[in-house]
């Protein structure tokens, strides 16, 4: 499979790349980004200072009048905190208790500090109003209040007010200490848990990896990806977090459906099929590797940068791209296609694949925590 970079010069791919620790650069390469090491450290620094005065008590941590459960992790990019945001809101409604989902809405273009994203009944915002996420959420979750803003407690303040919640879920939360929260899940790519270890702007990792002893659960995803290393990879974690309970999450391939007509077709269909993938997530490659896993020939990923806002100069490259490797069809995530116009002009049908997870039965099991936890 051949993958392509889209709006990433070559410099930003190699750089890319060294960020995520794989491969391992060059002993040159490794002294060129000798100023990307130390400003690392100081970020180290603020980071240490800014966990320091929370629990201090020279910043405030504010609590909401009802549960709260964090959904966050420690590197930046895709590790599937979306899927099991959605899977945790559902699980609390099926046990009927009133849930909502409180977003940043990173880069939302809404106008104030809190927007109502959904009060349950389907999106009130497009996407770019809304941001990807938020407007996926909302999609995903009927009967669910779906809210961003930046702060946190103020959303959550309304959610409980308007709406009666019980729970809240904070999207992307690992992070925000300004609030308290009663459940810390923190989720690991185990196909790429902790890049090569360093910080910000050198590496991928947005804490230490000592920042897992403020976990309740940690959560390993994309273990259909990386087997053979999940041991490893649990000892490694036990040496930061002694005492937390490990959960191993499958990525599992739900629907294929038709991106203008919403027709679903089987996964089946995907077997032996020459199709080419595109996608502006986190971790584009581990979409690419769930199509193959799904019997797709994928003959090559046009990979964009997290949350592209497609244009319609990137789609005739994607179409052109596509026609000349002769592939039968495009296909891509249920999160990019929310950022596909309906008016461009499609000459190859184009699916979008989406996504549930499957969580292992540890002991004890993330649903045994949940049900704890509420009591």
């Amino acid at each position: 499979m051949e993958t392509v970079w889209m709006g990433r010069p070559p410099w930003e791919q190699r750089l890319y790349a060294c960020m995520h620790g794989q491969p391992a650069p060059s002993k040159w390469i490794r002294l060129g980004l000798l100023p990307l090491w130390g400003a690392a450290q100081g970020y180290r620094g603020v980071v240490a200072v800014r966990y320091a005065a929370y629990i201090s008590g020279v910043w405030r941590r504010r609590r909401l009048p009802c549960r709260v459960i964090s959904v966050g992790n420690l590197t930046f990019g895709g590790t599937g905190k979306t899927p099991l945001t959605i899977w945790l809101a559902q699980w609390f409604q099926r046990h009927g208790w009133r849930v909502a989902v409180l977003s940043r809405g990173y880069k939302a273009q809404a106008a104030g500090p809190l927007q109502v994203v959904s009060r349950g009944d389907g999106s009130l915002l497009d996407w770019r109003a809304a941001g990807d996420e938020a407007y996926l959420l909302a999609r995903a979750l009927p009967g669910v209040p779906v809210l961003i803003g930046k702060d946190r407690y103020r959303s959550g303040r309304y959610a409980c007010e308007r709406f009666g919640v019980q729970v809240v879920i904070l999207d992307d939360g690992f992070q925000y200490l300004a609030l308290h929260r009663d459940l810390n899940v923190v989720l690991l790519d185990a196909t790429n848990p902790f890049g090569h270890g360093t910080l910000l702007p050198r590496g991928i990792l947005r804490e230490p990896v000592q920042a897992l002893r403020r976990a309740d659960a940690i959560v390993m995803t994309r273990v259909e990806s990386a087997t053979g290393t999940l041991s490893a990879l649990c000892q490694h974690i036990r040496r930061w977090a002694t005492h937390q309970p490990l959960h191993a999450m499958t990525t599992v391939p739900e629907t294929l459906y038709h991106v203008i007509t919403g027709t679903a077709a089987g996964l089946a269909w995907l077997r032996q099929r020459r199709v080419m993938a595109f996608a502006g997530i986190g971790n584009p490659p581990a979409f690419a590797a769930t199509l193959t896993q799904l019997g797709a020939d994928v003959v090559v990923l046009c990979a964009f940068p997290d949350h592209h806002a497609y244009t319609a100069h990137d789609w005739h490259t994607i179409v052109a791209v596509a026609q000349q490797q002769q592939v039968s069809c495009l296909i891509t995530t249920e999160k990019d296609a929310v950022r596909l116009s309906p008016d461009w002009p499609a000459p190859l049908p184009v699916y979008a694949l989406r996504i549930g997870v499957r969580l292992s039965q540890a002991n004890p099991s993330l649903t045994q925590q949940l049900q704890a936890l509420m009591g």
